[in-house]
Formats: C-alpha cells, structure tokens, sequence
C-alpha cells in the first residue's frame, strides 16, 4: 500500500465523505423521491428507503452532505497536512451511490426516458416527455412531463445508448445513467493534474478543488448529470492547447474538441476562449489593453467558426437537428435560487395579478436577463482579455448564476476551471464558502421541496 493509500485510510476527511455519501444514498432510496405514488420499480429499492421513515430519510440527506462536505474541507492542502490520493478517496466516496437511485434530482429518468423516445424511433425535440409509453414515465418530474427539452444531440444519442445496454430497464437504466457521468470524472483526475503542471498551479490544489469537491460527488456521480462530459470534453481541449501550444492545436484540433462538447451541453462552448488564448497568453499580457483585445479575438474568432462548424455537422448527423431551441424558455420555470429567475418571478406575479399572463411575462422576462448575462460576460472578457483561462473560468460562474437556472450541478465545471488560475486570498475563501453554503442549501431545499410535494 503507498503512502497516500495508507493515508487516505487514516484520515478522517476521507471516513467522514464515506459515511456522508451513505447517509446521502440511505435516504435518496425513499419512495417519496420518486414521484410515483408507488415509490421506485425494484421492492428492495422501496424497502431500503423505508427502513429510514419520514423524516429520518429527510435527516440523513442533509446530515449526509454535511459530512461529505466537512471531510471534503478536511482534506483541503495545507503545508502541515499529508497529502491523500485523491483516487481512492473519491472511489471510497462514490461506492455507496453507485447502486442507489439518483440523489438530490430526478433528472436521471428523463435522461432514460428521453433514451427510450429516440430508440423507439421519435424525435425528444417533437415528442414530450412522459409521452411515448416508456417505463420510466411514472417517475418523471411532472414539472416537466409533456414538454421536449433544450438539451444538444450528443447528450441524447448518449440517453439511447445507455437504455440499450442497460436493457430498458425501469430502474438499472436509471442507474446506468451514471456511468458516463463516472468515465467523465475519470477524465477530470487524469487531466487536470496534467493541465495543473504545464500551468505551473499546485497540483493537489487544482484535484482538491477541481475534482474532490462535494458538488461533483453528488451531483455527477450522485445523480449522473449529464454536464460531466461537457466538462471533461472541454477540460481536454484546453489540455490539447497546452500540451501543444501551436496554431493546429489553438485553432484547429481544440476548437474541434469544444464543439463536441457543446453536443453534449451548449456553455461548453464558451471554453473555445480558452483554446485560443492560452498558447499566446504570455503575448497577451505583455500587450496594450486595444491590441490584446485584438490578437485574443480574432483568434477566438477562428476558434469559434471550427468550434460552430463542428457543432452543427454534428447536429446534424445525430439526425435530431437543433430542435432544442425551442425548448430553451422552459429553464425559468424550473424553481431555483438564480438571482436574475427570481425576479422576473417576483415581476411575473406583479403582472398575473393585473391580469396579465404569468408565463409569458416570465419568457420575455427571461430573454432580459439573457442580455444582461451577455453584457457582464462582455465586462468579464475585457477585464481577463490577459488571461484567457481566468476569462473561462469566471465566464462559466456568471453562466451558472446568471442564467435562468442556477442548479448545484453547474457548478463543478466552474471549480475545476478555477482550480487551475491564480485566486487571491479572498477570491479563494469567497468561492470555498460559495460552493460549500449552495451544497448545504440545495440539500435542505430539496428535502424540503420534497415534503411539500
């Protein structure tokens, strides 16, 4: 056994994630979260969460991710703690969820619902969800049930596969949901580190925070969302640029990258500021504030023209085509904390209480803040144009809290971004405290959230 297996071994950090990622699973198996008055498909599933009755269920979920979220802080780098391989730390952590059912959100079963639409031969984009006679449609959110979705062809092709393999199953297809979401993460720990050392950042640092946090556990691997690949595919564009920072890599090969991986989640694309920038950031520094601006947009310019071409030749071999953007209106409506959302949804009842139309106000409403998303992502790529990493990194956080939903999951493409840029002190603090308050949050919100239902 190495050093840092033996490590892990003793640290408490790492048996406290363990027994938090238990409590977490123990509780997500009641019935109550699975919207359908029977509970989950498998008897054992449905006995396992009532060995924990209401509200003991409800208890172990936030006391779970209290924990996974203190063994998490436990283990951050400092010069007097040993380092712990992050490896078996995270596999130890994930052990407990891989057989449960989706923690925290349900959006697993329309993943495998809309995998069940396209290989029974109907386009997701013009058949809604819960509509096609899938078994997964008792356990659809019916938030969303009847409506399409807004999400790119990839992430569905990749749906369909995995209810293939998994035989469409009712409920281990739900579960294999994770598995590309756990290949993604195996992606994040081989490269981040490499991308760490060729940027000159502390490598430990960069996995603790970019890999290790508690939202990547419970919301990639917890609940298998299909963000992981967007930020594993991105992630390996801009190892692509590093590792060989020439014109073929910045304007070509990693360009091409990013636009697979706005196949599977559309923000991935704003990672293409990165891959052009990054081999010539030293010039950039070293520039006038007009002529910086200059050499990092044409290049990204290029950039992005391979990265839209991609997209759309992928789009359009899936044979599903861009009817996602239909469907991209629907995201306010979704109950999060997003700053913009919430007051468009305080104005939205303003408006129905004079007679006006609640969901059409909160559509245009919507569309406000998208201009108010572009204008601060504009203040953002003047303000970093010198360092078109930190540019991404920050861009993605404004994306996350900005937009029309503000959801845990996210957030982890934003941690291990800003795992691999110089933070001030504060900055640091400010987005440790950050990402460990919404944790906690969401845990409690969605028990809460739950119980009401």
């Amino acid at each position: 056994m190495t050093g840092s297996h033996a490590a892990a071994l003793r640290s408490p950090g790492v048996w406290a994630g363990f027994l938090g990622a238990i409590a977490v699973a123990w509780g997500g198996f009641h019935p109550e979260f699975s919207f359908a008055a029977d509970g989950w498909p498998p008897a054992w599933a449905n006995a396992i969460g009532l060995s924990a009755p209401l509200p003991l269920n409800r208890i172990l979920i936030v006391v779970g991710t209290i924990a996974i979220t203190w063994g998490w802080w436990h283990l951050r780098p400092t010069r007097t703690r040993p380092a712990v391989n992050a490896w078996p730390t995270l596999g130890l952590w994930s052990l407990p969820l891989l057989l449960a059912p989706p923690v925290l959100s349900n959006d697993a079963v329309l993943y495998a619902d809309l995998g069940w639409t396209l290989g029974a031969g109907a386009n997701p984009y013009e058949v809604g969800l819960a509509t096609s006679g899938s078994p997964f449609a008792p356990w659809v959110d019916p938030l969303w049930a009847g409506s399409g979705v807004a999400y790119p062809p990839l992430t569905l092709r990749l749906n369909e596969l995995v209810v293939t393999l998994s035989g469409g199953d009712a409920y281990w297809s739900v579960v294999a949901m994770r598995l590309p979401a756990l290949l993604s993460v195996v992606a994040m720990l081989l490269l981040l580190p490499r991308i760490a050392a060729l940027l000159g950042v502390p490598e430990r640092g960069a996995v603790w925070l970019g890999v290790l946090n508690p939202l990547l556990l419970l919301h990639f691997i917890g609940a298998g969302h299909n963000d992981a690949p967007m930020v594993a595919l991105t992630l390996a564009a801009i190892w692509v640029a590093c590792r060989w920072p020439g014109w073929l890599t910045s304007l070509l090969a990693g360009p091409v990258v990013v636009g697979l991986a706005m196949a599977f989640k559309q923000q991935g694309g704003l990672a293409v500021i990165a891959v052009a920038g990054l081999p010539v950031a030293a010039r950039l520094a070293a520039l006038p504030k007009g002529r910086r601006l200059w050499l990092l947009g044409w290049r990204t310019a290029v950039a992005t023209a391979v990265t839209v071409v991609t997209f759309v030749l992928v789009s359009l071999a899936s044979g599903l085509g861009f009817g996602w953007v239909q469907w991209l209106d629907l995201m306010g409506l979704a109950g999060t904390p997003a700053p913009l959302a919430l007051l468009s949804k305080g104005g939205a009842l303003f408006w129905q209480l004079g007679g006006g139309s609640y969901t059409g106000f909160l559509i245009q409403a919507g569309r406000v803040g998208t201009v108010i998303l572009l204008l601060v992502l504009g203040w953002i790529g003047v303000r970093f144009a010198d360092r078109p990493l930190s540019l991404v990194a920050w861009g993605s956080l404004a994306i996350a809290v900005l937009g029309q939903a503000l959801h845990p999951w996210y957030l982890p493409w934003s941690l291990a971004l800003l795992a691999l840029v110089p933070l001030t002190r504060r900055q640091r603090y400010w987005v440790f405290g950050f990402a460990i308050t919404f944790c906690i949050w969401n845990a409690i919100q969605t028990v809460i959230w739950h119980g009401q239902v």
